[in-house]
């Protein structure tokens, strides 16, 4: 349920391209504020952390959860799923 909430909320805000050093972990941070939650864990720079350059720069390109289903990389899914693991 977060995951499908989470990456809803990212694709409303119309996400620019490349990522500065930090951009993917502000914005997400951002996001996890505005839901109300928080990130002790540190999903949001284990998510950053995770990503390629190319797969940062694909991930803020991405303009819906359609788009996140049909464009994003496996190692995305998979850093998704690794740094924000179900409860």
């Amino acid at each position: 349920m977060i995951r499908k909430t989470f990456i809803a909320s990212l694709f409303m805000s119309g996400l620019a391209s490349a990522a500065n050093a930090g951009e993917v972990a502000e914005f997400c941070g951002a996001v996890i504020d505005e839901m109300g939650l928080e990130d002790p864990d540190g999903g949001c720079a284990c998510f950053e952390d995770s990503l390629s350059e190319d797969d940062k720069a694909l991930y803020l390109s991405l303009e819906s959860e359609d788009d996140w289903d049909a464009r994003a990389s496996d190692d995305m899914k998979s850093a998704m799923a690794a740094c924000f693991p179900a409860p």
